[in-house]
């Protein structure tokens, strides 16, 4: 059920009924039908958001959320190249297209750009890039993507504590530039993979991930570049 949340009230009450007792009814049959099924629901917003907001059943919501799964953003994980390359190569096949591989610099471009749009994005900037390129994806087939050059700046970064602070802001300030200057030492010790980081700090990724998000720290910056392959 992609999107679950953008069902209508009265969709959502036959759903209750199909995960409490396991039975639908057909479209124009007169009797329930028992199924064996395994409900999957995605939302791309917050489903206890909409449900304080009477959008969606309180009832549906603690029925599909026997395991919850939480997916970070692209922009926020390891495996945009890889993605990028498979994707590349599904274009290839499916648009008959010889795009072998993306540069460097290219590579660059899509580690850097945010993807508001997540995976589905990334699909498509590289069918878009590889109807514009022939052989080797180039930064330039990427000049359609907006990016900004400059890293965020966090408030605590701009903003220093003055002489004037309390014992405890300037406690709280100390421990933040530790807290930073460790993530940043870990990133670099693993060459940008997060799950390692995390591993590395004894946290949890999603910990890690709103560390780095809070001290405006991107993984990105501490990847190695990717190398020049010679052809076979």
């Amino acid at each position: 059920l992609d999107e679950v949340v953008t069902r209508p009230l009265p969709t959502q009450a036959k759903l209750l009924r199909a995960l409490q007792v396991r039975q639908v009814q057909p479209l124009g049959g007169t009797q329930p039908v028992a199924v064996q099924v395994r409900f999957i629901a995605a939302s791309n917003v917050p489903l206890e958001r909409e449900v304080r907001a009477g959008r969606f059943r309180k009832d549906v919501y603690y029925r599909l959320n026997e395991f919850a799964i939480t997916l970070p953003p692209l922009r926020e994980r390891d495996n945009i190249l890889h993605l990028a390359n498979a994707f590349l190569a599904e274009a290839s096949a499916e648009l008959d297209r010889p795009c072998r591989k993306i540069s460097e610099a290219a590579a660059q471009v899509l580690l850097r750009y945010p993807w508001p749009g997540n995976v589905r994005e990334l699909r498509n900037v590289i069918r878009r890039a590889s109807l514009l390129a022939s052989g080797v994806i180039e930064s330039e087939h990427f000049s359609f993507l907006s990016i900004d050059p400059s890293p965020p700046v966090t408030a605590r970064q701009a903003e220093p504590a003055s002489a004037g602070s309390s014992l405890r802001e300037r406690a709280e300030a100390a421990v933040a530039d530790a807290e930073g200057q460790a993530i940043r030492l870990a990133l670099q010790a693993t060459g940008g993979n997060k799950s390692e980081a995390a591993r590395l700090l004894r946290t949890d990724y999603k910990t890690l991930h709103v560390k780095m998000k809070q001290y405006g720290i991107s993984a990105a910056q501490f990847r190695e570049p990717l190398s020049a392959s010679s052809p076979a």
